[in-house]
């Protein structure tokens, strides 16, 4: 069972990929906890991803687009991470995008080429990017790949500049079934600050935590509007997502509240 330590942590909650942020926060000399209240679990089916596969295959210029490692890492589970390898391989015209350069190495890992990613990592800015890349090129078809409770940002963007868009699901995000370890800690205000990067990692812990006490940190304006709904008040939203950024937005509230 955890304990809180002498110094408050920083709670990471999210269902993988903690260990970015962690380290991010080790190098500015800020403990953490790691503790998910999600978890990813991949479709039940391969209907939606074997119907991406076979757009792959289909002739004309196309974008396979990463929103999450994920969605990548699911894609490869339901169809096979090899056929999916060759799938890219052998597609012909096709190009890559992501959301944040993370992301971006789960297509390399499956030898995608000349990985496109945005400045900033959001989907937000991966949706303009393109956009203006349509804008430029005629109409673009994009293969997406996505969670059940994904974001509409970046379809909604395409689609209004006139993207064709394929979608299908190959996982959904859930809130963990059994009460995280770090719950009752997290009621008790043991903890420095919690950071969210998703919306369902927000609602996750609110569910658990309706009345946090302590600074809560959204990687994120779509994520931060979760908990100004709740009623609760946001005390950073970092000017980029990265895991940097993020660290040194917790190190500057941090110091604030020295």
């Amino acid at each position: 069972m955890w304990a809180p330590a002498m110094t408050k942590p920083v709670l990471l909650i999210r269902a993988d990929g903690n260990q970015d942020d962690a380290q991010a926060l080790a190098d500015l000399g800020i403990e953490t906890v790691i503790d998910p209240y999600i978890r990813i679990d991949r479709a039940p089916d391969a209907a939606d991803a074997q119907r991406l596969l076979a757009e792959l295959a289909m002739t004309g210029p196309k974008w396979l687009i990463a929103t999450s490692v994920n969605a990548i890492r699911c894609f490869a589970e339901l169809v096979g991470e090899d056929v999916l390898r060759e799938a890219i391989a052998s597609s012909v015209d096709l190009k890559f995008a992501a959301v944040g350069e993370r992301t971006a190495q789960s297509l390399r890992d499956l030898d995608a080429s000349e990985v496109l990613t945005p400045e900033l990592s959001d989907s937000a800015a991966l949706a303009e990017m393109l956009a203006t890349i349509g804008a430029k090129q005629g109409t673009q078809t994009a293969i997406i790949p996505s969670g059940l409770l994904a974001m509409k940002t970046l379809p909604n963007k395409l689609e209004a500049a006139g993207w064709k868009l394929i979608q299908g699901v190959v996982y959904t995000t859930v809130t963990v079934a059994v009460e995280p370890e770090t719950a009752a800690a997290a009621r008790a205000g043991d903890f420095a600050a919690v950071i969210f990067r998703s919306p369902s990692a927000a609602r996750a812990f609110l569910s658990f935590v309706p009345v946090p006490r302590m600074p809560l940190v959204a990687a994120g304006f779509t994520t931060a509007k979760v908990i100004e709904d709740a009623g609760l008040t946001v005390a950073s939203i970092p000017s980029n997502p990265t895991p940097k950024s993020v660290a040194t937005a917790v190190s500057e509230l941090l110091k604030g509240d020295r």
